[in-house]
């Protein structure tokens, strides 16, 4: 009984000084958080060129009351890959997808998109070749999947590639099913149909 006695002053005095300096953290911490410079809604800063604090929403941001296309971002509609474009192709289209396609997918399918990328013999399995008779039978949904999540050595592309931008590649790439030689001659209604597959 008297040995826990003695303990209890030497525990009541270590208690008491971290109460304490806890309660000088935070009465500390309160005013600079109170007072610090900060940021209010639509304030002018001299930080960005625009001379404006508030920065402009990202365009693929969707607000919550925004009703999104389930197959527009997943390339799925109730949980069965899509087998049409969720968007209209036009040549705005397929020339935005023929410069996304130059830069994300040559590199290893290759300008034709036969596989022959000048990276490809660094990869095994070998990249696919995009224009064969097995991948023209492939729905575009297909295509939208391997490029948002990856396949075998492919990297998944969905931090570095918007949907809508997927799709522009996807559309590019059944030009190039269609005719490889002149793809952006093709008529952009008879890419629009392709969702299926080439026939």
């Amino acid at each position: 009984m008297n040995r826990r006695n003695a303990r209890s002053p030497a525990k009541r005095i270590r208690y008491g000084f971290l109460a304490f300096c806890c309660l000088v953290l935070l009465v500390a911490c309160g005013n600079n958080m109170r007072d610090d410079s900060r940021l209010k809604p639509y304030e002018a800063s001299p930080v960005f060129g625009d001379g404006s604090s508030a920065r402009p929403l990202d365009p693929n941001v969707v607000a919550r009351s925004q009703s999104v296309d389930v197959a527009l971002t997943s390339g799925k509609r109730e949980g069965a890959i899509v087998s049409s474009f969720p968007i209209t192709v036009d040549g705005d289209t397929l020339t935005r997808g023929q410069n996304l396609y130059t830069i994300y997918c040559v590199p290893c399918h290759g300008a034709a998109a036969d596989g022959k990328g000048i990276v490809s013999g660094y990869f095994n399995p070998k990249p696919a070749n995009l224009v064969t008779d097995t991948m023209k039978l492939q729905p575009v949904g297909h295509f939208f999947d391997v490029i948002t999540n990856g396949k075998g050595a492919m990297f998944p592309y969905s931090s570095r590639v918007a949907p809508v931008d997927r799709w522009a590649v996807i559309a590019y790439i059944r030009a190039l099913q269609i005719n490889k030689e002149k793809p952006l001659e093709v008529p952009v209604d008879q890419i629009q149909a392709s969702g299926g597959g080439v026939k």
